[in-house]
């Protein structure tokens, strides 16, 4: 996928192609090969630790973004505006976890695209699309902030307001996208050295791809990075340097004060982690449309597999962060877990309780039978 992801590496099969006679009704196309060598990947210790980092990835991407918005939508207090831009980054997260699956068989176990030529270009669109709102929604919140803290005597927005906002993020991050949807195809390749099976690729030329790659680059990565840090830049220089204007009454300013540096941090914290989760595999996809060889290389590969597996896992660390720097999370996450701790214990006492009274009626009836047997004597 240009500027983000991509499905099916062109790598370069080291495994050796026995040739065979065809007969007709074999596909003249390409030769009959042995498809467990050449269009599965060999395993190695490295793969095995990366499909268990995935899977580790997985759970706690769908686990802990769940609980983010069960949180947020059961409880009414917690439907703040910040709560709610907070409930759409954790769905945007769920959505890129539940594509990991796909991703794990198309990069790290087949070198083809198994999936059918309609999850070709629904596939990759909809991962972009999940990336997208995630960078639109903290960018949207930072301008929130921003607002609220430079110029607190403002109307505030309104939670009709945030929803607003969130589907124009939708919307312009199903928009952007839309040459990924349009152009990925399931492509064979005339190369014998490599699986018959079709790759799930982006089919540009080479300069539409370069430059896709770049725009994709800038308006999902860089752009919205350079806006938070001017944002949270001047948002910090103000809550912790100088007087927030409008403040008044020392006690109370204050409190406000030490509330929004807590938010602040958390925010920041979520760029930061967001910024050096992607800047890997941002890298390594515009060097290789730059020059295509890279991905003839043996270590390409890994690196881009580390690299993707460094970006998704961004979808499982901001629950981490809100649990961390929030009181208000970390509540409603311990509660969670002491309730589901709670049934555990009470589901395995009343199984204990259940096996201790079939015991003891066995008992009682045993003891029951040998009295009667000996009155009958």
């Amino acid at each position: 996928m240009s500027g983000s992801l991509k499905f099916g590496l062109n790598d370069k099969s080291t495994v050796m192609i026995e040739h065979h006679t065809m007969d007709n009704s074999t596909d003249k196309s390409f030769p009959v090969i042995d498809i467990d060598d050449v269009c599965v990947s060999e395993i190695g210790p490295w793969e095995s630790f990366l499909l268990i980092m995935y899977s580790v990835v997985l759970i706690v991407a769908i686990f802990g973004n769940g609980v983010v918005c069960y949180l947020i939508i059961n409880d009414h207090r917690m439907r703040s505006v910040t709560n709610l831009f907070l409930l759409n980054l954790a769905f945007s997260d769920i959505i890129k976890a539940l594509m990991l699956p796909i991703t794990i068989m198309a990069n790290l176990i087949f070198h083809y695209w198994p999936f059918g030529s309609f999850t070709c270009p629904l596939g990759t669109y909809i991962q972009v699309v999940a990336v997208f709102s995630s960078a639109l929604t903290m960018l949207a919140m930072s301008i929130d902030r921003y607002i609220a803290i430079l110029h607190p005597l403002r109307p505030k927005i309104t939670n009709k307001g945030v929803v607003l906002v969130l589907i124009i993020v939708w919307i312009m991050s199903a928009a952007v996208p839309l040459p990924t949807a349009i152009t990925s195809k399931i492509v064979y390749s005339n190369d014998t050295d490599q699986c018959p099976k079709g790759q799930c690729i982006e089919v540009f030329t080479y300069m539409n791809r370069s430059v896709y790659s770049l725009v994709i680059l800038l308006l999902q990565y860089f752009i919205p990075l350079m806006a938070l840090a001017c944002t949270y830049s001047r948002i910090g220089y103000i809550i912790w340097i100088k007087k927030t204007p409008g403040e008044a009454v020392p006690m109370r300013d204050e409190r406000l004060a030490n509330s929004k540096r807590k938010m602040v941090k958390m925010m920041i914290i979520v760029v930061l982690v967001y910024g050096m989760c992607w800047l890997p595999i941002h890298i390594v996809t515009l060097v290789g449309d730059y020059d295509p060889r890279l991905y003839e290389q043996e270590y390409t590969k890994l690196i881009w597999n580390t690299s993707f597996w460094l970006a998704m896992s961004h979808a499982c660390y901001n629950p981490f962060v809100y649990v961390w720097m929030n009181k208000t999370f970390r509540r409603g996450f311990y509660k969670i877990f002491a309730t589901c701790c709670c049934k555990k214990a009470r589901r395995t006492n009343s199984l204990q309780e259940e096996h201790t009274m079939t015991m003891t009626l066995s008992t009682r009836n045993g003891h029951s039978g040998s009295h009667s047997g000996s009155n009958s004597v």
